[in-house]
């Protein structure tokens, strides 16, 4: 019942709308020896302020990722906020925008940011 009620707070105090959907998305970023790898993978859960992703490149708390939604034709610089377990290969990353960014899913549903 505890952590019912710890999750019912943390969504009142989530800053925007978190909605599942799968969007297609290319994700860039720099290894540490320099060189910038693309992927292609699906935001599994998507807000204004950022997404839950799949990935198979090795990333880390702190690194800054460019995501492309081909869709909308937007850019987004994002930061790596949680690194999931490694699940076949891919882990779940959570990544939070540099600035809120509702318009970058192109989906329907309500992702406006919560006046502060």
């Amino acid at each position: 019942m505890a952590s019912a009620k710890k999750s019912e707070i943390a969504r009142e105090k989530r800053r925007s709308q978190r909605v599942k959907v799968r969007v297609p998305i290319s994700v860039r970023l720099q290894l540490a020896d320099k060189r910038i790898i693309t992927e292609n993978t699906e935001a599994l859960v998507v807000s204004a302020h950022g997404c839950l992703i799949l990935l198979t490149a090795e990333v880390y708390q702190g690194d800054f990722v460019t995501l492309s939604n081909p869709s909308t034709g937007r850019e987004m610089l994002g930061r790596v906020t949680d690194v999931g377990a490694r699940i076949m290969g891919k882990v779940q990353v959570g990544i939070e925008f540099i600035k809120p960014a509702p318009e970058f899913w192109g989906v329907r549903k309500a992702l406006q940011a919560k006046p502060e």
